[in-house]
């Protein structure tokens, strides 16, 4: 009858030992993987699970200019999720196009030939209310904003935005069914919210959620146009600090940027206009 704890002249380790060992293993992984800490861990940062049917998010794009169309629909295509459908020289050339056409977002140019931004946008919500439209314009200029989101736009992005905040727009505009960036004028979001201009969604209880005193002051500074390092000083606290309540803020609300933060304030009254 043969030893069973023979010996591995290959390792140099009896077998018996290297069993004891591979359970050993086995028992201190199990551990690990149940401890409390791990456990966080996993749910804040579960394994990506693939979902077959996720579409892509079907875009055209309307703009006269060749050269910035061309540099535009290269961008959207390196952007993950999105699929550019519809090419078009004006709002004209667009609405034909888009007749039979499934389009989940347009871009528009604001200033074109023959049909502008605002006409076609106009035209595109009177056959649509779910088709996503975000309009585009050299200038960040308060009044364009204003008149392309009274007239059916859902975002607005200036054409030197990064290909970053293009792809936060939409984002934003898919999700929640609006996008400001951080440049826009927080007094023209709390118009634009007061006249229902835009219906911000929030998460789930928004209208019940609790902030400390800290977070409420960093709301309504926000509002006020003030900078991080500005209410910084205005609260006594660091940079870090007021930038880790702004990061709650979001969390609690569902937010994305700052205009989500602004309209938050303003729909459930913690911004006194």
């Amino acid at each position: 009858m043969g030893n069973k704890d023979s010996y591995s002249h290959r390792t140099g380790v009896s077998t018996f030992a290297m069993r004891t060992s591979q359970r050993t293993d086995r028992k201190l992984q199990n551990k690990i993987s149940r401890s409390p800490k791990n456990q966080i861990k996993q749910y804040l940062h579960p394994t990506p699970q693939k979902n077959p049917l996720m579409k892509k998010i079907r875009i055209a794009v309307a703009e006269d200019q060749e050269m910035f169309r061309s540099g535009l629909v290269s961008l959207l295509r390196r952007i993950k999720g999105v699929e550019v459908v519809i090419e078009a020289v004006n709002g004209k050339d667009l609405i034909t196009k888009m007749r039979g056409a499934s389009v989940d977002l347009v871009f528009l140019d604001y200033r074109m030939p023959e049909l502008n931004g605002i006409e076609t946008a106009k035209i595109i919500r009177e056959g649509s209310s779910e088709t996503r439209i975000i309009m585009l314009s050299s200038y960040n200029d308060e009044e364009i904003i204003m008149h392309a989101f009274a007239n059916g736009a859902n975002g607005y992005l200036t054409k030197d935005d990064s290909e970053a905040e293009m792809t936060l727009a939409i984002e934003s505009v898919m999700r929640d069914g609006y996008y400001f960036n951080e440049r826009t004028s927080k007094l023209l979001i709390v118009n634009m919210t007061l006249q229902d201009k835009v219906s911000p969604k929030f998460s789930s209880g928004a209208g019940e959620i609790k902030f400390s005193v800290q977070e409420i002051s960093v709301i309504k500074l926000l509002a006020k146009e003030n900078s991080t390092s500005e209410i910084a000083k205005m609260m006594v606290k660091s940079e870090r600090t007021i930038d880790s309540y702004r990061a709650s803020i979001m969390k609690k609300t569902g937010t994305k940027n700052l205009a989500g933060i602004v309209m938050y304030g303003v729909k459930y009254g913690i911004i006194d206009v």
